[in-house]
């Protein structure tokens, strides 16, 4: 949702003024802001899903190419490499891999629970922080310590952990792609890797498009 810092009272309020001390907020250009919440499970996610399976394809992919220059260069007889894509069992042994992989990529991904993210976008550019419910599988699924210091509580008493975050200046975005249909906002830097995604509420897609696209004067002015 759109909302408007206060510097005096160091907190967000829904309109132009402050829902604790009364005053109006100045410097709209600066103090205004947009912050959503949204939930995920990794699992359930068809772009983490697809971004997983295709870094695999790729992986596999790249190993055959290995395997056939090898033979080719050093085997004494050539036709040997070409036998590695028709008789040598090679093909059927790595979708055997591929798939063994896949199933515990998938299991991994699935241990690493529910995901919360908290999104904000302001004058400076675009911010995501992850938070999960910490335990020692979940943080072990992504391949990070669990650490008690790092865990805090909210307001109901409920224990939350920051496992990432991201950040990107408007200077910095080389390409943006506005998918209104899927919901979804991507950020490229450089232009040909989707550095970060945005989720915004529906309700929400045109305002935060037409606060974004102004500052990314890279892009607009071209």
């Amino acid at each position: 949702m759109r909302v408007y810092y206060c510097r005096k009272c160091k907190t967000d309020s829904a309109a132009p003024i402050c829902e604790h001390c009364g005053m109006q907020i100045t410097a709209l250009q600066q103090n205004e802001r947009f912050k959503w919440q949204a939930s995920r499970l990794p699992l359930g996610d068809a772009t983490t899903v697809l971004g997983v399976l295709r870094t695999l394809s790729l992986i596999l992919m790249l190993l055959a190419v290995i395997l056939f220059l090898g033979e080719l260069l050093f085997s004494p007889d050539k036709q040997t490499a070409v036998s590695l894509f028709t008789s040598s069992g090679l093909v059927p042994r790595l979708l055997i891999l591929f798939a063994l992989s896949a199933a515990a990529a998938l299991l991994v991904l699935g241990l690493q629970g529910r995901e919360e993210l908290h999104y904000e976008v302001n004058h400076r550019g675009a911010h995501l922080q992850v938070w999960i419910a910490p335990s020692r599988l979940r943080c072990l699924a992504r391949c990070i310590p669990y650490d008690p210091y790092s865990i805090v509580r909210d307001r109901e008493g409920v224990q939350h952990m920051k496992v990432g975050e991201t950040h990107i200046l408007w200077e910095d975005v080389m390409r943006y792609v506005v998918r209104k249909r899927a919901g979804r906002i991507e950020l490229y830097h450089p232009a040909g890797y989707r550095f970060l995604t945005l989720y915004p509420e529906q309700e929400e897609m045109d305002a935060l498009v037409q606060y974004m696209t102004p500052r990314m004067k890279q892009l607009v002015s071209k």
